[in-house]
Order: structure tokens, then sequence, then C-alpha cells
């Protein structure tokens, strides 16, 4: 059983748990804000290569200069969601507002365009080589963890299921709330967490369509 985020990204975790934990939130912060939130957190690799891209860009760095930004920015923000460290003002708020923007493919064109036009068709090469490297070692790292996990829980966990515990710990703090994800017998009944995932039915019914058919 899983749930998913607006942007349809699977959150391998129950129903009850994952609104158990959402529900300790409600009503003050949503259902909605939190999956938002580890739509974030997943994309904040990408989010920072790109700055990391234009930044290079706008002052005109050389292709090895351009490649080395990238895959430093996405592999701090790799060691950022590993260890939870989010610390730095605006740094989720970058990677979730990039998530409503990222999937089309118009992020990569500009940055193309930008490197292109100010680094030449190197900078491009950089750019892709630089994102590819950088996915490849999130594979490997994603593939350790999901293996630890199972090792040590019975049960395999990815990133995407790391990004939205996180994302719960964040809310929670902000608001004075336990970061702790052991439910309490109480918080599994569901007459305790039905009224956040009804809310989240309510006003995104095509989110909760995809997790309750």
């Amino acid at each position: 059983m899983a749930i998913y985020t607006p942007r349809g990204l699977k959150i391998r975790l129950p129903v009850p748990f994952a609104f158990a934990l959402m529900s300790r939130l409600h009503p003050r912060v949503s259902a909605f804000e939190i999956l938002k939130t580890t739509e974030g957190l997943e994309e904040l690799p990408a989010a920072l290569s790109f700055v990391a891209a234009l930044v290079c860009a706008f002052v005109r760095s050389s292709p090895q200069q351009l490649f080395l930004s990238v895959l430093a920015s996405c592999l701090v923000a790799l060691l950022i969601n590993q260890l939870g460290l989010y610390i730095f003002p605006g740094l989720v708020a970058l990677g979730t507002t990039y998530s409503y923007f990222s999937g089309w493919g118009l992020l990569l064109i500009l940055i193309a365009i930008a490197t292109f036009l100010t680094v030449g068709w190197l900078g491009v090469v950089a750019f892709a080589a630089a994102k590819i490297s950088g996915w490849l070692i999130s594979q490997v790292l994603e593939w350790s963890f999901t293996r630890r996990t199972f090792a040590g829980l019975g049960h395999p966990l990815t990133f995407s299921e790391r990004h939205f515990l996180n994302a719960y710990r964040l809310h929670a703090a902000k608001l004075g709330i336990t970061t702790d994800i052991s439910l309490k017998l109480e918080e599994e009944d569901e007459a305790h967490w039905r009224p956040a995932l009804d809310r989240l039915a309510s006003e995104w019914p095509q989110i909760v369509a995809r997790f309750t058919r």
C-alpha cells in the first residue's frame, strides 16, 4: 500500500500510518502542504543544481567549473537530505517552489539555452554530464539506503519515504509537536486520522483517488 503526492511521487507507506502522522498537524498544516514539502525535498538536488547552473551561466564559467559546480550542488543536496540538515533559510522553500515547475522539461530547456549562449555547447555537455553523474550517485546511495532499511526494519524504504518523514518532522518542529514517528495506539484508530484524509479528499480529490480506488 502507498500514498501519492500531488505530482504523483509514490510514498510506500500505509495510508493509516502516513495520515496518522499528518493528523498530528491537522488542521494547522494540511496533508497537501506536507506532501508538497515532500516533493520539495525530493527535488532539492535538482533545484540546487539548477541554481548552480544559472550562476555559472551568468558569470560565464568554464565548462569544467560548470560541471563541478552542478555536480557539487547535487551532492550537497543529497547529503542535506540524508542528514536532515535543513538549517539554511529558504532551502526547503526553494525545493518546494522548484517542484511546482519541474517535470515538463522547461527548466532544462532554459538551462540548455542559457549555458549555450554564455558558455557554449561544451557548457551544455558539462551540465548534462554533471546531471547524469549526480543521478547515478543518487541511485547508488538510494540502493544502499533501501538495503539497510530492509535489513533493519524488514521493510524497504526509499529516499521518497525518508523525504516524507523529514517533511513531517520539519512541520512538526515548527509547531512544537513531537518529531517521533512512533504511533500511539489511539493514533492508529481511523477516527483519529480520517479527518486529515477527508480534508485532502475534499480539496484535492484527484490526489486521493490515486490511492483509494
